[in-house]
């Protein structure tokens, strides 16, 4: 575990990446000792930091789901992050590549909710339930530490979210 205020010293981190579309060096190699728990609440504390200066949360992520992918970068756990109103495009809209720094694209379902889902224990059917409706969609992660990534890297930058 790291402290509190590595924690919030690694959030300023990720957020000056992403602010200045330049990758910064890997958490794990800044901070020795980071866990997941540690992850998860930079990954908070990062986006409180978004709502509060004005975005919206419009919703949540779940990536590396698929062993294909977790293969791929060599992370054998899923996770999770944050959609928040900036990160959304509408259809045909023209994205600005310049903000990002390894952006790349995913096609994803997305889970629509008419329901809120509370965990944990949270089951198949209890999504389903909770459902209005799925539909197609297109994921554009971007990395702001810099590659090949453990999962506390990834988990920190809130999954690798980046735009829907």
């Amino acid at each position: 575990m790291i402290s509190e205020d590595d924690r919030l010293k690694a959030a300023h981190i990720l957020l000056e990446a992403e602010r200045t579309a330049k990758p910064a060096p890997q958490l794990l190699d800044t901070f020795p000792g980071l866990e997941i728990a540690d992850s998860y609440a930079i990954q908070a504390l990062a986006v409180g930091e978004k709502i509060k200066a004005g975005a919206r949360l419009r919703g949540h992520k779940i990536g590396l789901t698929s062993k294909a992918m977790q293969a791929m970068v060599n992370i054998d756990e899923a996770d999770y992050g944050h959609l928040l109103d900036d990160m959304f495009f509408d259809d045909g809209q023209s994205i600005p590549a310049s903000r990002y720094i390894v952006p790349r694209i995913e096609v994803e379902l997305a889970f629509v909710l008419g329901a809120p889902l509370k965990g944990p224990g949270v089951t198949i059917f209890d999504v389903l339930r909770a459902t209005e409706y799925v539909v197609p969609a297109l994921e554009l992660i971007d990395g702001r530490t810099k590659y090949p990534r453990k999962i506390v890297d990834n988990i920190a930058d809130n999954a690798a979210a980046a735009g829907v």
